[in-house]
């Protein structure tokens, strides 16, 4: 496509744009994270708005996008706006590692959710970073794993967990997309953004455009940016809750009318037990040999299979130990970071699967790795 009918393309979908927000000022204030799924699109409204304002004159634009995104730069490319305005309205900016106490790291995190047709909405703050709403309903029982012999929890929750922020960086890229079919292959957003044809007028438009997407943002968009999430309780509102990050301790749980309420350590993932052991003696067991040991992993585990990798083996011992599987159990934690201290010098994408493919990985290292997770559950 030409830079004439780039041009078109993008004035066409302008003008289609709806423009209900009245088009607030670029400066906007950081907004609170959004409370429910459906105020997601306006909160990352919010955030293109920021970014825009960052970029409000030429003079501002960075139109060579090839260094990493600093905040003390002068000039802004589009990507480096849009993650910088993403990072304020979480608030990530404001409280790095080097400005947090501590003690305050520490602390539990407050989560407060609603009742939206019939199931509670609500965020913890910043969760692992990122904004994060959750929608969760009460559950007949737990579907991934039995976590301890001989207690069956009193409640379950479960539901999703939508990452609130990442359809801004989704949108933005498929915007690129329908502006230019095909032009931009590899880094879309940082090709737009060095693209001599694209004249300021073009990136105050792409801006507009931008935010009416996200405030349409769908469904199925919110169903991509969204994890599985489970939790359990026992006695006194204490129980565990199932992230896509691991499981961390729940206390303080309480549904009353409306309102759900509890606080989640996040700073300390929950210990293994006897189960987990049990796990790995089994993982163990199965990977007896070389002969029943699959060295091309791609971490999709068939029931039926009598050859098994790493990870397979792990998800087939905690199927038959629980009675179900969830890939961020104590167990494999525990198998994640043995295999992370051995590999810091190697640059492994999924480390259980890697370290399995690994021609330098024999079956000896299999056995002292499952012999190093037993001995941490000893």
């Amino acid at each position: 496509m030409n830079a004439r009918a780039a041009v078109l393309a993008l004035a066409s979908i302008l003008n289609a744009a709806s423009r209900t927000s009245a088009q607030a000022a670029a400066g906007d204030t950081r907004a609170a994270l959004p409370r429910r799924e459906a105020a997601i699109g306006e909160w990352d409204a919010a955030i293109v708005r920021r970014a825009a304002a960052m970029i409000a004159s030429p003079a501002q634009w960075n139109r060579s996008d090839a260094s990493p995104c600093t905040p003390d730069a002068k000039t802004i490319s589009v990507r480096c706006a849009l993650q910088r305005a993403v990072d304020d309205m979480v608030g990530r900016a404001a409280t790095t590692r080097a400005t947090v106490a501590p003690s305050d790291q520490a602390l539990p995190v407050d989560c407060r959710l609603l009742n939206v047709q019939g199931r509670a909405e609500g965020n913890c703050g910043p969760f692992f970073d990122e904004a994060t709403v959750f929608s969760i309903a009460r559950s007949k029982a737990i579907t991934t794993g039995v976590w301890r012999a001989g207690a069956a929890p009193s409640d379950v929750w479960a539901g999703r967990m939508v990452n609130a922020e990442a359809p801004v960086l989704q949108q933005a890229r498929r915007l690129v997309d329908v502006i230019a079919p095909g032009k931009y292959r590899n880094a879309r957003l940082a090709e737009f953004n060095d693209d001599s044809t694209v004249t300021f007028a073009n990136l105050q438009a792409y801006f507009r455009a931008l935010e009416d997407r996200v405030r349409k943002v769908t469904a199925a968009d919110l169903a991509a940016s969204a994890d599985d999430v489970e939790v359990e309780l026992y006695a006194g509102g204490a129980g565990v809750i199932r992230t896509y990050n691991g499981w961390y301790a729940v206390s303080g749980f309480s549904a009353k009318d409306s309102a759900v309420h509890f606080q989640v350590d996040t700073a300390r993932q929950i210990a293994p037990n006897a189960l987990d052991r049990e796990i790995l003696t089994r993982a163990d067991a199965l990977l007896s040999s070389d002969a029943v040991w699959n060295r091309a992993d791609n971490r999709e585990c068939d029931p039926s299979a009598k050859r098994w990798s790493i990870y397979c083996a792990l998800e087939r011992a905690t199927r038959e130990v629980t009675g179900g599987f969830h890939h961020r159990r104590p167990a494999l934690e525990i198998v994640r970071v043995i295999v992370e201290e051995r590999t810091k010098d190697r640059n492994y994408k999924h480390r259980l699967m890697d370290y399995n493919n690994d021609a330098s990985t024999h079956l000896n290292d299999v056995r002292t790795l499952f012999a190093a997770a037993l001995k941490q559950i000893e």
